[in-house]
């Protein structure tokens, strides 16, 4: 058949279009990190976003998408599906997503107060200096207290570890427990003599300090400790700060890529300064919290599986009880118009 032109233009039009659609850069492979965000959802994109973004221009061909939730149920219901590839929140989190999804943990969050880093959380558990019934975390059995919220990994949290540390039992040693919302409002009502003892994060005891609002001849830390390299006084000891983690499905080979990218995060990066962090390192070891979860992980794992139950039965009542009918009915008929055994002949 002759080589016409018509046909060497054609099939000149036909390379050309596929040049062009080589060259033009695959659709991203959309990557979704579920975000903890105590302060909200804004809050959460405008401090994280930034960081997906700097992974998406390191690791071609994916875009990083942050979902932040205020809800720690939700989003721990929503890793529980599989709805993301890396998960951020705080380590008692983590570790219930870690026994029930699998959840890996990938790199450890390191902090900054000013100058000073650091990869630790930590709880001051205080009263005034003027208490002298309360000298130790034992003594506050049968004591009212105030701290900040129920799901404050830096405050109630660790409050929870470090009663669990001295084996009290937390459903019998607090009279009653007030959350006040935020740092302030526990000061206030200690100081003020509404409540005997309360606690909050090392970090904001110290930003009170160094503000003024209290001084050390004023107050009395509980079990007091300091440690170098951590910049804060606190009670008991030290826990690891939040985990990146990442679901057991996520490729190896982004697993590895967004390890890579955030351990060499550069220092100043505009990252960092919207997510008010100092960057990365490779992933603590969070043995220390998980006894803390062991009896409330299983009693939520056994609530979880009955409240699916509930929700098959209530979905699938009508198709059982029509089953249970006809099979009722299959078996009387069956009962009904057999005919009867003749007695066998010896």
């Amino acid at each position: 058949m002759p080589y016409t032109l018509s046909s060497f233009t054609r099939t000149a039009s036909l390379m050309l279009m596929a040049g062009v659609l080589c060259l033009q850069p695959a659709q991203a492979a959309l990557v979704k990190i579920g975000v903890f965000s105590p302060e909200g959802f804004a809050t959460g994109m405008q401090r994280w976003q930034p960081s997906a973004d700097y992974l998406g221009q390191q690791i071609p061909g994916h875009r990083f998408q942050v979902l932040p939730y205020q809800n720690l149920g939700e989003l721990e219901d929503d890793a529980r599906r599989g709805k993301f590839d890396f998960v951020l929140t705080h380590p008692a989190s983590f570790v219930q997503l870690e026994q029930q999804t699998g959840l890996i943990r990938l790199l450890t969050r390191r902090q900054r107060d000013g100058a000073r880093q650091y990869a630790h959380a930590a709880v001051v558990i205080f009263t005034r200096a003027d208490n002298r019934s309360i000298q130790e975390p034992a003594d506050l059995a049968r004591t009212p207290f105030v701290t900040t919220t129920a799901q404050d990994y830096s405050s109630w949290q660790l409050v929870r570890l470090e009663m669990e540390r001295l084996g009290q039992d937390l459903e019998h040693a607090l009279s009653g427990i007030k959350f006040a919302g935020h740092s302030e409002a526990v000061l206030d009502a200690v100081m003020r003599g509404e409540y005997p003892a309360g606690a909050m994060a090392a970090r904001d005891f110290d930003r009170f300090l160094n503000q003024g609002r209290i001084s050390l001849p004023a107050v009395k830390i509980l079990e007091a400790s300091e440690t170098p390299g951590f910049p804060f006084r606190y009670t008991g000891r030290l826990y690891p700060q939040w985990p990146l983690g990442v679901l057991p499905d996520t490729p190896v080979e982004l697993r590895q890529a967004v390890e890579q990218s955030l351990l060499t995060l550069p220092e100043g990066h505009a990252a960092l300064e919207a997510g008010h962090y100092a960057g990365w390192q490779p992933a603590d070891n969070y043995h220390a919290v998980r006894p803390l979860l062991s009896k409330s992980l299983s009693r939520h794992v056994v609530e979880r599986q009955l409240n699916v139950a509930n929700l098959w039965l209530e979905q699938h009542r009508q198709s059982l009880l029509i089953t249970l009918v006809l099979t009722l009915l299959v078996w009387l008929g069956v009962r009904l118009f057999s005919p009867p055994q003749r007695p066998s002949r010896s």
